[in-house]
C-alpha cells in the first residue's frame, strides 16, 4: 500500500467540497457524504497518480469521499500526512478538501477499512476469505489503523481460524501476517513454528511485510538445529567407518558396522541429503572428523522423522548370540536424542 504525496496540491483549481452532482457523475463512494477528501485508487498499481496534480481525478480510478477528522483519529499514517507541514495538509487548510492517491490498495478493501474508520458497520462484511484478510492486515498496518480495526478483525480470524494448516505453504505466511499485524499472538506462535520445522531453506516472505525480527527467528531455530544434527550424524557415520579399530571392546560381527554404513548413507540418499568425505589425518589421534553432512535444504521435521526413527535393527546382523552394539535407531541415541529436541514452539 502507498499513497503518492500530492507535492502541488495547494495549487488544485477546486476552492470547495466535492457536490453531490460531481460526485455522482464521477461514481465516487460517499463514505461520508459531507467529507473533505477524496482518496482514489488507481485501476492498477501502475497506473499514474500524477493526474491528480491538476485537481482531476480520472475517471479509471474508484473515489472515496471521506473525513479528514475520522481519518486523523483512526489512522497515524493519515494523521501525519494531514499536518500543516505537508503539502496535503496545506491544501486542506486553504481551500477545505483534497484528493490523495492511494496506490497498491485494492479498492473493495480500502472501501472495508474506511466503513469501519467512519463507523459505517452495517456496510462491513462479517466473512472474508484468507486472500481478503491479508490484504486488509496489509493495509492496517501500512496506514496504521490497527485499533479502528480490531473488534471485526477479531470477529473475521475466528471465522476462519479452523482453516489454520498443520503444514506449511503460503497460507501460512498470509496468517503469519494477519496474526502479527492483530496481535493474534496463538496463531503466530503456530505460524512461525511450522514455518521452522517444515521450511527447506531461509524463510521467504512472498513480498508480505513480515517483520525481519519474525524471519531471523525462525531462520536462526532452524539452523541452530540442522548445525546440531549435521555434527551428529556426521559423528555417528564417522564411528562405522573408523570401527572396529576405534573401539577397544567390540561385540559386533566384523561386517555389522560396514553394513549399518549402508544403510545409512542409503538413508540420507533417499531424502535427497548431500554428504562428503575427506582423507582423515593421521596425526591425529583419535582420527579428527572428515565426514560433512549438509542438511541446509532439508525440513527440520523430515530430519527429526528420520533420525529419531529407534526401530530395532535385525540381529541377524552380529554373529550368534554376540550383542549387536548397533541394536536401536541408524543414527544411533546421541543423534536420536538431539532429533527429538525439535521445537514445538517459538
Amino acid at each position: 500500500v502507498s499513497t503518492s504525496s500530492t507535492s502541488t496540491a495547494s495549487d488544485q483549481d477546486q476552492n470547495h467540497k466535492p457536490t453531490s452532482t460531481e460526485l455522482t457523475e464521477m461514481h465516487t463512494h460517499q463514505v461520508d457524504p459531507d467529507g473533505d477528501i477524496i482518496l482514489f485508487t488507481p485501476a492498477t498499481s501502475e497506473s499514474p497518480s500524477v493526474d491528480a496534480i491538476d485537481g482531476n481525478v480520472p475517471r479509471k480510478h474508484t473515489r472515496f469521499q471521506v473525513s479528514s477528522k475520522h481519518l486523523t483519529l483512526a489512522s497515524d499514517y493519515f494523521k501525519r500526512m494531514l499536518k500543516a507541514c505537508w503539502a496535503e495538509g496545506v491544501a486542506l487548510s486553504t481551500k477545505g478538501s483534497v484528493e490523495i492517491p492511494v496506490n497498491d490498495c485494492k479498492p473493495e478493501i480500502l472501501l472495508i477499512i474506511l466503513n469501519i474508520i467512519h463507523g459505517r458497520s452495517q456496510q462491513v462484511p462479517r466473512k472474508l476469505s484468507l486472500p481478503q484478510l491479508t490484504d486488509i492486515a496489509v493495509a492496517t498496518d501500512f496506514f496504521q489503523c490497527h485499533e479502528a480495526l480490531e473488534v471485526f478483525a477479531g470477529i473475521w480470524i475466528q471465522d476462519i481460524k479452523p482453516l489454520v494448516w498443520s503444514s506449511f505453504s503460503e497460507d501460512t505466511k498470509k496468517w503469519m501476517m494477519i496474526a502479527w499485524v492483530f496481535k493474534s499472538n496463538d496463531i503466530l506462535r503456530q505460524t512461525e513454528t511450522i514455518a521452522m520445522q517444515e521450511g527447506t531453506g531461509p524463510f521467504q516472505t512472498s513480498n508480505l511485510p513480515i517483520p525481519k525480527s519474525i524471519k531471523d527467528k525462525i531462520d536462526q531455530a532452524r539452523q541452530k538445529y540442522i548445525d546440531l544434527l549435521q555434527e551428529k550424524i556426521g559423528e555417528r557415520i564417522e564411528i562405522l567407518l573408523n570401527s572396529p579399530a576405534a573401539k577397544k571392546m567390540s561385540y559386533c560381527a566384523p561386517g555389522c558396522d560396514a553394513k549399518h554404513l549402508g544403510l545409512v548413507l542409503r538413508k540420507l540418499t533417499e531424502n535427497k541429503i548431500s554428504y562428503s568425505a575427506s582423507v582423515p589425518s593421521l596425526s591425529h589421534k583419535p582420527c579428527s572428523p572428515f565426514f560433512t553432512v549438509r542438511l541446509g535444504n532439508v525440513s527440520p521435521r523430515t530430519i527429526c522423522l528420520m533420525v529419531a526413527n529407534r526401530k530395532s535393527n535385525r540381529r541377524a546382523y552380529c554373529a550368534p548370540r554376540k550383542r549387536c552394539e548397533n541394536y536401536g535407531g541408524l543414527f544411533g541415541d546421541d543423534a536420536a536424542n538431539e532429533a527429538l529436541k525439535l521445537p514445538r514452539s517459538l
